[in-house]
């Protein structure tokens, strides 16, 4: 009865639009485009990310090659495909302070509505997700990375199958494996539905349209060369990773880093990506429980999270894919004691270490070092991973 009251009383003290969802979207939004403002103000240098991608376009036009550094424009690598440069071309042709505001907002409308749109009975259990992930999507759109438009894209394609549209979820696990790769994991969803041979068909047919799409604007042969120069590139960056001769590859937030780091245990990455890839398709095999929506739910997020802790080059800005499968996972428990726990270390050690609400020496000297921000998230995954297995769920329509 006192814990009641004191919940009450902590309720009485917020202000009631933040028990509404559209006030969530109008921050989410409002905050994006002061950021994407403060990028420009403050130059290029603070949105060398988003300079990476709209230079891809005039790249391919010109017949350069997309996967090398061209110190004159930006600083680091272009890594995506080289579709993203075709995907990402329209906005290229707007002036750059209006393009930068444009993709910060967009990565907040897209994140917001693919939120949205999430089946929970109670819209409580979303305003818990905005709320959870607010901070790590601040620190995601300080750096303009893809991250918020790619988890958007998983949802959606999620979405897509609970109403019944396969060939809407190819096309958008499609379109995010085109801009990163991890994405292509989400197909696996298509083993819970109907329209099985529906979804590969169409999967199949949108991998063609957009592994072909830069034909619009390059040949043949040079189009098969810029994939060949990804190819490359991206074999280059593994190889550096697992020996080590690379001094400015970062300590990867997965398993990997966790296991070098705290065991001096470094096996190749692919074993560790395949152990990881079997134990988080064990699910499936429960056709049983394909019914229940809040199993259908722990899978979204376990994929979420799996995308990236088994990930070996994951890095904090991408970490917003991570956490908003944490924040589905919670807003679907039961969200007791030890859940609450769980969630309250991911955001103290997952959240909170890159940005200025946290102690610089702790951070820098211990919780990076050690790749201490990817445990929490572990440890989550191997307790949705257990709940998928052994949780007993009816075979209800409506869980």
């Amino acid at each position: 009865m006192a814990t009641t009251n004191v919940i009450q009383k902590v309720k009485s003290k917020i202000p009631r639009f933040l028990f509404e969802e559209k006030a969530y979207f109008w921050i989410f939004l409002i905050v994006s485009i002061l950021i994407g403002i403060q990028k420009d103000i403050q130059g290029h240098r603070f949105y060398n990310n988003y300079l990476i991608y709209k230079t891809s376009f005039s790249h391919l036009i010109c017949e350069m090659n997309l996967y090398i550094r061209y110190w004159n424009e930006y600083e680091d690598l272009f890594l995506y495909s080289p579709t993203f440069a075709v995907i990402i071309a329209p906005l290229s042709f707007l002036p750059i302070y209006i393009q930068v505001v444009l993709w910060c907002s967009l990565d907040a409308i897209l994140l917001f509505y693919a939120i949205r749109l999430l089946p929970f009975d109670n819209k409580n259990n979303r305003i818990i997700i905005y709320c959870f992930i607010f901070i790590e999507y601040v620190t995601c759109i300080q750096h303009m990375q893809v991250a918020p438009m790619v988890t958007a894209f998983i949802i959606f394609a999620f979405i897509s199958f609970e109403k019944g549209k396969p060939g809407r979820a190819a096309f958008f696990i499609v379109l995010a494996a085109f801009i990163k790769i991890y994405a292509i994991g989400a197909a696996v969803m298509f083993l819970m539905y109907p329209g099985k041979l529906k979804f590969i068909g169409r999967m199949f047919l949108f991998g063609v349209v957009f592994l072909l799409a830069p034909l619009l604007f390059v040949s043949y042969h040079q189009l098969l060369w810029q994939y060949h120069n990804w190819y490359d590139v991206m074999m280059t960056i593994h190889k550096s990773e697992e020996t080590g001769i690379e001094p400015n590859i970062q300590v990867p937030l997965s398993v990997m880093g966790v296991l070098k780091f705290w065991f001096n245990f470094a096996p190749p990455a692919i074993y560790i990506q395949l152990i990881g890839t079997a134990i988080m398709c064990l699910p499936f095999f429960r056709f049983s429980s394909f019914k229940n929506v809040k199993f259908r739910l722990f899978i979204l997020s376990s994929l979420l999270v799996w995308a990236m802790i088994f990930n070996h080059i994951a890095e904090s800005p991408s970490y917003i894919v991570v956490v908003v499968g944490v924040a589905i996972w919670y807003a679907n428990s039961a969200k007791d004691k030890f859940s609450t726990i769980l969630m309250i270390a991911v955001l103290l050690l997952t959240i909170l270490p890159p940005t200025s609400l946290f102690p610089r020496y702790i951070s820098d000297n211990y919780i990076k070092p050690y790749a201490i921000m990817a445990f929490p998230c572990i440890l989550v995954w191997i307790v949705t991973q257990y709940e998928l297995i052994f949780q007993q769920y009816s075979n209800s329509l409506e869980g």
